[in-house]
């Protein structure tokens, strides 16, 4: 593949610096208690002098300052996570200006069912793969396979990265760009560790392809699911799967399966899949449930749902348009009405267009 060059003076242009920080200022307009953040509202009132000083930083060596670490509580899995947030201002907009500049040639040789933290590529298109493969393909199908790579991000390491960049960039001031950003590894919470990630498995995705033969093979970020017509065929993906890994530093975990979908259901990407149908995991169906509990007795109270209340139940609510989970959502959600939801989101919008408005009025004032 060729490899992508004179990238840099597009990454310092004006337009892709101001474009980066239209992106950043869009999901970080908001602070802690709702209210709009201060960094935020500063580089937009001087937006003009915020560009020239973020080329400035670039062109001079930016070095990422200490991130911030906090642990949370991943409901889905089930498990702790370690999230480490770099610093807003300058790091996440010097991350949103190399990403929007690298995206392409990353993209250039990416397996078209990789999915996720990709623009247009999200859980939506693996869902629809499998979905068809299990419907059309009865004997391609038979058998499936589930891994997992253990400690993914913690254990890529920044060398590895490097190596793969190379294969697709040869602009040294942006390889050089990039081996900055990798100082503290590849942290969850880093906007370009999706990027890096996906970057590093894509030798894996055409060796799973091409080499061994897998028809019916979709990525989710650090998740496989393989399908093929025979168990030797998916123990042998497996094990080159898992020699391909530890030469890289890396390993798959312990827990990963073979099974006949004739027996038990595919679990990937939130859903169970059958032959013609669809159905959600229970975890969400079970949270589903209690959400929509929740907000039924707050209305029986005469009590409006608060936002987050709302744009919880509505959110887990578009999980099941892509499944046959339509009688849930008639039984739980139907009694409580969608629009009563939709209306507590509505005026909370407002409510945040305004306090905006007053705080640039202040801010100019």
């Amino acid at each position: 593949m060729k490899r992508a060059g004179k990238l840099y003076p597009i990454l310092i242009s004006d337009e892709n610096l101001s474009q980066a920080i239209d992106k950043v200022n869009k999901t970080h307009r908001w602070g802690r208690h709702h209210r709009p953040h201060q960094t935020v509202l500063w580089v937009e009132r001087t937006k003009p002098e915020r560009i020239v000083e973020l080329r400035k930083i670039i062109m001079d060596g930016f070095i990422p300052a200490p991130v911030r670490h906090r642990t949370i509580y991943d409901k889905s899995s089930n498990k702790y996570r370690e999230i480490y947030e770099p610093k807003l201002w300058p790091d996440q907009y010097v991350h949103h200006a190399l990403i929007q500049v690298i995206q392409q040639p990353i993209m250039r040789g990416m397996d078209y069912w990789c999915c996720g933290s990709i623009p247009g590529r999200g859980t939506s298109r693996g869902i629809k793969g499998i979905k068809k493969w299990m419907k059309n393909d009865r004997k391609g199908t038979k058998y499936c396979a589930e891994l997992d790579i253990h400690h993914f991000y913690q254990s890529l390491q920044p060398e590895v990265v490097m190596e793969q960049m190379g294969r697709i960039i040869k602009d040294t001031e942006v390889l050089s760009l990039i081996s900055r950003t990798l100082r503290d590894g590849v942290p969850i919470g880093n906007y370009c560790s999706q990027w890096y990630a996906n970057a590093v498995l894509q030798p894996l995705d055409h060796m799973i392809r091409e080499e061994l033969g897998v028809k019916h093979y979709v990525r989710y970020m650090d998740n496989f699911t393989l399908f093929g017509p025979n168990k030797k065929k998916l123990h042998k993906a497996v094990r080159a799967i898992d020699q391909w890994l530890r030469e890289r530093g890396m390993r798959l975990k312990s827990n990963w399966q073979v099974f006949p979908t004739k027996a038990r259901m595919p679990n990937a990407m939130g859903y169970r899949y059958g032959r013609g149908y669809t159905l959600p995991r229970k975890k969400i169906m079970l949270r589903f449930k209690r959400a929509c509990r929740r907000v039924a007795k707050r209305v029986a109270q005469n009590r409006d749902p608060t936002f987050q209340q709302a744009c919880a139940i509505l959110s887990r609510a578009g999980w099941f348009t892509h499944c046959n989970g339509h009688r849930a959502v008639r039984k739980w959600l139907t009694p409580i009405g969608e629009k009563l939801l939709k209306d507590v989101i509505r005026k909370e919008a407002q409510k945040r267009r305004c306090y905006l408005k007053w705080e640039h009025a202040v801010a100019v004032a």
